[in-house]
């Protein structure tokens, strides 16, 4: 195997043009083998989320910070851990009744073994044009629970009972736009490096670089600027709600070459965040990381 990975951010099940590109990225992301550790399925689930074939009715979720543990703070070589979106997530999911008419439940749901799993509640209130809002008219009633089980970072099962009837949807990710990380970033880079022939080269190491991003449709190319040297990600750009991802192949300008798997990118507000994880061809090292970067004024 090329690239050591952990099966998320895969965007499995794609077919069209980008089913070669997800393959992939499938197998950059596919769990570390050899070193026995597991990245986290994904860091943030909040998104819409929807089954494209039942356009709609859909959910929202909202992920709290967690409180991490310990491992999760740590090297990201520590071992398995959880998600690092939230220990709670505040769903609402938008449906019709028994008589087609639109409503929506609400749960907060905690994290449990994998999945988010909570009380569903239906709550009624005053007419949203009335004179003045009376909180005397609100009613909350626990109706079921719900139950979010992510399949990958993008795909998921929820499942939920409203008075003893019990529904099970596949959904995924809505996307409302596609971004684009066209700009210069000043980013700060956590990065451990497996694998290497050289012994001091592997490690934890956390370093402030620069990436500069060319990105036009599916296009993307990245120049990643560090202390020794400049590497180029050049490959197929794709996204899936609010998470956009990209397998690349890269070449630097010491001569190093590789694929590498950028996922989780995100861009809010001048802010870019990501991860990535990939093998080089040329040593044979692994790598994997985070970064996080601000578009420069």
């Amino acid at each position: 195997m090329r690239v050591r990975g952990a099966a998320d951010a895969a965007g499995l099940g794609r077919t069209g043009p980008a089913a070669s590109m997800a393959s992939r990225l499938a197998i950059a992301l596919m769990m570390w083998t050899c070193s026995g550790s597991v990245l986290a399925i994904v860091s943030d689930f909040s998104d819409l989320w929807w089954n494209p074939s039942e356009s709609g009715w859909g959910m929202q979720l909202v992920a709290a910070p967690s409180a991490l543990r310990a491992s999760e703070q740590g090297a990201l070589g520590s071992g398995p851990s959880r998600s690092l979106g939230g220990d709670v997530t505040f769903a609402t999911l938008y449906v019709y009744d028994v008589k087609e008419r639109p409503t929506f439940y609400s749960a907060t749901l905690a994290a449990d073994a994998g999945a988010w799993t909570g009380t569903l509640y239906e709550t009624t209130g005053p007419y949203f044009a009335a004179g003045g809002f009376d909180p005397a008219k609100v009613t909350v009633r626990a109706v079921g629970t719900m139950t979010f089980a992510p399949v990958n970072s993008d795909m998921a099962t929820v499942s939920y009972s409203v008075d003893g009837t019990n529904v099970t949807k596949n959904v995924t990710r809505q996307t409302l736009r596609v971004e684009n990380f066209s700009g210069a970033y000043p980013v700060a880079t956590q990065r451990q490096s497996t694998h290497c022939p050289d012994a001091a080269t592997n490690g934890e190491r956390v370093a402030l670089e620069s990436a500069s991003v060319v990105h036009a449709g599916s296009a993307f190319v990245m120049d990643w600027t560090m202390a020794e040297r400049t590497c180029r990600f050049t490959g197929l750009y794709m996204q899936a709600g609010r998470l956009g991802s990209a397998q690349t192949s890269y070449s630097c300008s010491d001569g190093e070459g590789g694929d590498m798997a950028l996922f989780e990118l995100a861009r809010r507000n001048g802010f870019l965040t990501g991860r990535f994880q990939g093998h080089s061809v040329t040593n044979g090292c692994d790598y994997r990381g985070r970064i996080a970067g601000f578009v420069a004024e």
